[in-house]
C-alpha cells in the first residue's frame, strides 16, 4: 500500500519518493518529481499541461493505464497545489 498522494502530481508515492523541503527535511505533501528543496520542479506548470502530461503517461503505459490517467484528473482541483483558494 503506498502511503502518500502527492498533492501536485495526484501519482502515489512511497516514504523513499517524498519531496524535500529547503531545510532538507522530507515533505509528506508532494514526490520528490514535483517538489524539491522548498519549491516546485516545475513552478509554471499549469492545471491543462498536467493533465496532458497525465494522459500522455497513460498513452505510452508509463505506469498508469488510461483509465487511472482519467481518475487522478477529476481529483486535481482537490489536492492542495490546484485549489482555487490557492490561487
Amino acid at each position: 500500500m503506498v502511503p502518500y498522494t502527492c498533492q501536485s502530481c495526484g501519482m502515489p508515492f512511497t516514504k523513499e519518493m517524498r519531496g524535500t523541503n529547503r531545510d532538507k527535511s522530507f515533505n509528506n505533501d508532494y514526490c520528490i518529481k514535483c517538489f524539491k528543496d522548498g519549491e516546485f520542479t516545475n513552478p509554471h506548470l499549469t492545471l491543462h499541461q498536467l493533465e496532458i502530461q497525465l494522459l500522455e503517461m497513460a498513452e505510452v503505459h508509463n505506469g498508469i493505464s488510461l483509465e487511472e490517467a482519467q481518475q487522478i484528473i477529476r481529483k486535481l482541483p482537490e489536492l492542495k497545489r490546484w485549489r482555487m483558494e490557492n490561487i
